[in-house]
């Protein structure tokens, strides 16, 4: 007979039922929980068994300005039309105005999360979401999700398409399709694809040491730029190494169970039309995505890019009407009509961001919400009135009020680096922070934050 006076009878978080050739992972169970000290007084989780979580997103082109800027600060700020659909997350966002990037314009998306890196330097550092994936090791299944609407980096172009670089310096390629991340995430599996599932990985990490063996005997034959591509080349063969290993931490372990969305014909990525149909849905089952990872716990960091400087949405034309893309809208040249088209796709996008926020919201966490334990950031590096300046750039920091977060309605930060947020975010987190961070940029957290 169970002993219900002591503490051995606690039930392991990732219990597992098995029979018939079949493992089921058991959902987070109060009788699982250290606060459980017997089975009469189970109860809630206890904070240090929640997952501290963080999400970086980035908004190709950046919002139209005064449009999106508050005129007054501090929690009773009034929120703007563009920011109209926050409304029922006032007091979970912290609006910040008036920040600063590495550099901004097209192409600068490579900095948001690295601090220094451009298309024009040859400099590369580790994004935060890197940092931070590293920080959690394989306490998930999957250390970080690397999201976008294009399945590219861009690198090499003049327009990357990736917001999160390697500990190896190399750019990570975003999934941009929401019914093969949920295969990824939760695919079913048994004991036969687990078996081929188990063969492929060996054959990955033996062709792996073959060629690192052949490359490494090519040094000694070649010029000394080629030497450099070649450590290029090894440094990408490290980061495959390194997803090998964490696959293989994991590969034994059932993946949750999770009924599947109906996704529609072919890929929602690909029924995105012409004036911009799609897209809300396509961007909506994306974020469903990222809200039952989190909740699964089957990572902790996710970098995403809703919308590059392609303007997927084509401005809601269908809804809109527009006769203007994105692009064009941020070149206004200050024509009025062209401004209040800008606002109202604004709040169009920011209304797709809100209900991310509301999904997380809706989660139900220990004693608060899957929101309350996500620190997620709505970010650009396209600023000023023509939203190609490094400057005037915007950031919504959300959620987080578990992490110790005090949220303050708007903020006016004057050229404060963008990287003093993630400092923030960070710290929240339980991260250390490392050495030369965001390459110097980081001044310090946002102390008005914490």
């Amino acid at each position: 007979m169970m002993n219900i006076k002591g503490n051995h009878w606690l039930m392991p978080r990732r219990t597992l039922l098995k029979g018939f050739g079949v493992s089921l992972a058991l959902p987070w169970l109060e009788v699982m929980s250290a606060n459980a000290k017997d089975i009469t007084t189970a109860g809630s989780m206890a904070d240090s068994e929640i997952p501290r979580r963080a999400m970086f997103t980035y908004w190709g082109l950046g919002a139209e300005p005064t449009g999106f800027t508050p005129a007054d600060t501090g929690k009773n700020y009034t929120l703007t039309p563009s920011l109209a659909p926050l409304a029922p997350f006032k007091e979970d966002c912290t609006v910040m105005t008036g920040l600063t990037s590495f550099t901004g314009g097209h192409g600068s998306c490579c900095c948001l999360l690295t601090g220094v890196n451009t298309v024009q330097n040859a400099k590369t550092l580790t994004s935060v979401d890197q940092q931070l994936a590293a920080y959690h090791g394989s306490a998930t299944r999957f250390p970080a999700l690397v999201l976008g609407t294009v399945r590219e980096t861009g690198f090499g172009g003049p327009f990357p398409t990736t917001l999160s670089w390697s500990k190896n310096h190399t750019p990570i390629t975003p999934e941009n399709r929401p019914e093969v991340l949920f295969e990824k995430l939760f695919g079913s599996e048994d004991n036969k694809t687990l078996a081929a599932a188990k063969q492929a990985m060996s054959r990955r990490a033996s062709l792996l040491d073959s060629i690192k063996d052949q490359a490494s005997a090519l040094q000694h034959q070649v010029s000394t730029a080629d030497r450099e591509r070649l450590d290029q080349y090894f440094t990408a063969i490290r980061d495959l190494e390194e997803r090998i290993k964490v696959e293989g931490d994991w590969i034994d372990r059932p993946k949750p169970k999770i009924a599947k969305p109906d996704f529609g014909p072919g890929s929602p990525r690909d029924r995105i039309a012409a004036d911009g149909r799609g897209y809300s849905e396509y961007t909506r089952l994306m974020f469903d995505m990222i809200a039952l990872a989190f909740q699964t716990d089957s990572t902790r960091v996710v970098s995403h890019i809703p919308r590059t400087e392609g303007d997927e949405a084509k401005c809601y034309g269908y809804q809109t009407k527009s006769k203007w893309d994105l692009h064009t809208l941020t070149h206004n040249s200050q024509e009025d009509d062209k401004i209040a088209m800008w606002r109202e796709v604004d709040a169009l996008y920011m209304a797709e961001w809100a209900y991310f926020l509301g999904k997380l919201k809706d989660v139900k966490e220990g004693s608060g919400t899957l929101l309350d334990n996500t620190l997620a950031a709505w970010a650009t590096t396209n600023g000023g009135p023509n939203a190609h300046d490094s400057k005037m750039l915007p950031l919504i920091l959300c959620g987080g009020s578990a992490l110790g977060v005090k949220h303050q309605g708007h903020l006016a930060k004057k050229d404060m680096p963008i990287a003093n947020v993630w400092q923030t975010v960070i710290t929240q987190v339980g991260m250390p922070q490392p050495d030369h961070f965001q390459g110097g940029i980081a001044t310090g957290t946002v102390k008005e934050l914490v």
